[in-house]
């Protein structure tokens, strides 16, 4: 397992934060996922045989969120 930390804006609300941990939670291989909209932060464990980071980043910036 790996993990990555992502600085996330454009998270409002709680109700961000579960877009954004059901659309990656939604991805093979990621096992584990904590967004927090105070922090503008995601963290997520991800099983790098199965996906990869761009394609987290992608995840989450086709919801309408920055990813830095």
């Amino acid at each position: 397992m790996a993990t990555i930390q992502l600085q996330v804006t454009g998270m409002k609300c709680g109700g961000c934060e579960s877009t954004v941990t059901k659309t990656l939670t939604a991805l093979a291989g990621v096992t584990s996922v904590k967004a927090s909209h105070k922090d503008n932060r995601v963290d997520v464990e991800y099983d790098p045989a199965q996906v990869d980071p761009d394609a987290i980043r992608k995840a989450i910036a086709g919801q309408g969120f920055t990813v830095a």
